[in-house]
């Protein structure tokens, strides 16, 4: 038996190992969460005379002490500005130019931190003044004199801080509802053996959490700083809100570790008040992890999404945190008469599974939520670090599954009558609480990447294509991928061998129909890339007309055969965005966050209802409390669902200027107030006619919870049934967009 029990801890062994190493099959992983959005001039732009300022703006909110923008010319050299700063926008960085600059091709390099989930992001476009003759192919700009804490770095801190959470609260609701009342037939002194094992499960989680919580603290000063430095700690704790959330999950977990150290927790019979109080401190702390999380930082729908976070992460903390505590308190310190012992898993394992199973039911629904969220479709399940990662944290919780299932359906009906079956539950628990980690390791490795669908969304506006033959290896972009200017990059690697000076890469392009004849395009390599991988760049017009085009890309080296492949490319005229998710479900409002986490309540009351067996019938009871609970959470969501259109992905592409905001003013009193009022509040002086209540009328009052591209297609079309007429046809596109932006100003920014 041990025998077998080795080779099986082996193949354990394997296959995590050679899950880990799928996360990290991608080459490049970006570091960041706040992608850029959209730039005016945007990238790529030929403007005709110096604008007054670059606008940038990002896909989450920025912390204003930490974002910032430089300017620099085609050669690379820094030109003096005034300094960047956070716009009204808080997702806005503006960067204010000289007057006086001349014609010719300058690069914005922008550095942010994200307000939402405290994540970095680096990156530069470039802009020409003139005309198309005046473009240049910019040299990139120097690397930041600064750097970002390794990503291995912050997977770890995450994985530390949830793991010790996970302890912390496995081992208190574990205790308090399957291991204490088990413990009948021990004698007095197992039970004190097995209290104390389960308090220094809980002791270590919270120095666990506190070494995550410190390593994370670190990890973002240097993030935000480009280095580590206690000023850098003392002001990311004092002037944002990464350090406010911070502080307070501290505060939390070091309030829960003090009372779960006192003896009198573990030994004396379990005061109510003081059990809640414990309990309540949890669940806080794991609010405020998930108030820095992914689901922060979604632009509408914010306190649903993170309520699904925060009951995800209960869920898996009591599951996990549930199975470390029996491991604790009931295998590793299995000493003495082995019937006892079997009376006492026969009697855990039951209640064991009824918080396994609540806790898998809710993982589930808020599982696919999150994933609904932050991947959206399979290319970006297959394609996307996030993706990949989060399909290895799929394949262990499978595992995980059918071990509680060998629990509960097997060994748990033997218990006694077999004098096998508590070795057998030992084993299967140690397996499950080794998976139980390493799903944890994979959360922290999530955590630390951008979401699937922002990774989409930031690749959006450029067609990308990979190719390998022998021993090249290249990827060429062309942004945007449509008719128009287009940049031009190839990024080559030769396998086991430097890319030699003298190497020629070609790119040919050739017209629908070939009218206009190939056209060959010479990229230029770029002097910062030497060793296996070079970067060569060009930009031009070459791509003219909508088709199908055909382009052959050339690698030219010294005293080597030309290395040549061919591809088709759909040329249309905007970039290509089909490999974006569509919209996923939103929810408005605290409504719809109370409803979530009720029906974690409800799918509990379900659960124990159901598996509980009394001839008072309070399991009866249970269940029906449950299911009229979820029935009205559900009805609570549906009636707080935010309307999204086909047009919600959609961006602005007019930025937020002063003059757009004014047209859209002018816009606003010629079409629109005659109904919603001036003011926007719904009290304009055909309103009364409309037989239609003044509160959704109201734009100051619910226009937040919708995104422009929503604003943008009810102007055009209309919203069904309601009042609201199509101005399709009255209104150019460029009026509909200055119309959005000054709607913008009528009520707050942010979505909820």
């Amino acid at each position: 038996m041990k025998r077998r029990a080795r080779r099986g801890g082996r193949r354990l062994a394997t296959v995590l190992a050679t899950l880990f190493i799928l996360i990290g099959l991608p080459a490049g992983i970006a570091r960041g969460h706040a992608f850029l959005e959209r730039s005016d001039p945007a990238a790529n732009a030929v403007v005709p005379q110096v604008p007054g300022e670059v606008r940038m703006w990002f896909t989450e909110p920025l912390e204003a002490a930490y974002s910032r923008a430089e300017l620099f010319d085609a050669q690379g050299q820094r030109i003096e500005t005034e300094p960047s700063h956070v716009g009204t926008d808080p997702k806005e960085l503006v960067l204010p130019l000289p007057p006086d600059l001349p014609r010719g091709t300058y690069t914005v390099q922008w550095r942010n931190v994200s307000a939402a989930d405290g994540h970095p992001q680096v990156g530069f476009f470039s802009f020409t003044l003139g005309t198309v003759a005046d473009v240049q192919v910019p040299a990139p700009p120097p690397p930041l004199p600064v750097g970002f804490a390794p990503t291995w770095l912050d997977a770890l801190g995450r994985w530390f801080g949830l793991l010790g959470l996970t302890g912390l609260l496995g081992a208190l609701v574990c205790w308090r509802w399957v291991i204490r009342p088990s413990l009948e037939p021990l004698e007095p002194d197992r039970r004190e053996r097995v209290a104390a094992a389960v308090r220094v499960l809980s002791l270590a989680g919270l120095a666990l959490a506190s070494i995550g919580s410190l390593v994370g603290l670190g990890v973002q000063a240097w993030n935000a700083e480009g280095q580590l430095s206690l000023a850098g700690i003392w002001g990311l704790l004092s002037g944002s809100r990464f350090g406010l959330l911070w502080s307070l999950r501290v505060a939390l977990l070091l309030a829960l570790g003090g009372l779960l150290a006192r003896h009198s927790a573990w030994h004396e019979p379990p005061s109510g008040r003081r059990v809640w109080l414990c309990l309540g401190l949890g669940l806080a702390a794991a609010l405020a992890y998930s108030s820095m999380s992914h689901a922060a930082a979604q632009p509408a729908g914010r306190p649903a999404a993170v309520a699904a976070d925060w009951l995800h992460l209960v869920a898996a903390s009591v599951w996990v945190g549930g199975l470390l505590a029996l491991l604790a308190g009931l295998i590793l310190i299995r000493r003495g008469e082995i019937e006892r012992w079997r009376e006492v898993y026969a009697l855990a394992i039951p209640r064991f599974s009824t918080l396994a199973i609540a806790s898998v039911a809710i993982l589930t629904l808020t599982g696919l939520y999150s994933a609904w969220l932050q991947v959206g479709n399979l290319e970006a399940l297959r394609s996307t670090g996030y993706g990949r990662a989060l399909l290895v944290k799929l394949a262990l919780v499978l595992v995980l599954l059918e071990l509680g299932a060998i629990n509960l359906l097997v060994i748990g009906p033997r218990m006694r009558r077999s004098v096998d079956a508590p070795r057998h539950f030992g084993y299967t628990v140690l397996a499950e609480a080794v998976l139980g980690v390493a799903v944890f390791l994979v959360v922290g490795v999530l955590t630390s990447l951008p979401p699937a669908r922002d990774t989409l969304a930031a690749s959006s506006g450029r067609a990308s294509l990979h190719f390998a033959e022998g021993e090249v290896h290249a990827s060429l972009q062309v942004s945007p991928g449509a008719v128009g200017f287009n940049r031009y990059t190839v990024d080559l690697a030769l396998a086991g061998q430097d890319v030699p000076e003298g190497t020629q890469v070609l790119l040919r392009v050739t017209p629908p129909g070939n009218l206009e004849g190939v056209r060959e395009i010479e990229l230029a390599r770029q002097a910062s890339t030497s060793g296996q991988q070079a970067r060569f760049e060009a930009s031009g017009s070459e791509l003219s007309v909508v088709g199908a085009w055909e382009l052959e890309l050339i690698v030219r080296r010294p005293n080597a055969a030309d290395w040549r492949v061919s591809v088709p490319l759909e040329v249309a005229q905007a970039p290509p965005t089909e490999r974006q998710p569509g919209p996923p479900p939103r929810f408005a409002g605290l409504t719809a966050a109370a409803a979530v986490a009720g029906l974690g309540m409800a799918i509990m009351l379900l659960t124990v209802g159901l598996r509980r067996r009394d001839p008072q019938g309070n399991g009866r009871f249970l269940a029906e409390l449950g299911a009229g609970l979820a029935l009205v959470c559900a009805v609570a969501l549906l009636v707080s669902r935010l309307d999204q259109t086909p047009g919600v992905a959609a961006r602005n592409p007019m930025p937020a200027t002063p003059e757009s905001i004014a047209a859209g003013q002018q816009l606003f009193l010629a079409n629109c107030a005659v109904c919603h009022g001036v003011s926007g509040r719904g009290d304009g002086p055909a309103a009364a006619s409309l037989n239609w209540p003044q509160a959704n009328m109201d734009l100051t009052a619910h226009l937040y919870q919708h995104s422009d591209g929503d604003l943008y297609w009810w102007i055009k079309k209309g919203k069904a049934g309601t009042p609201m007429p199509g101005f399709e046809g009255r209104l150019s596109d460029e009026e509909v967009w200055h119309l959005v932006n000054y709607l913008r100003t009528l009520g707050p920014r942010s979505a909820p």
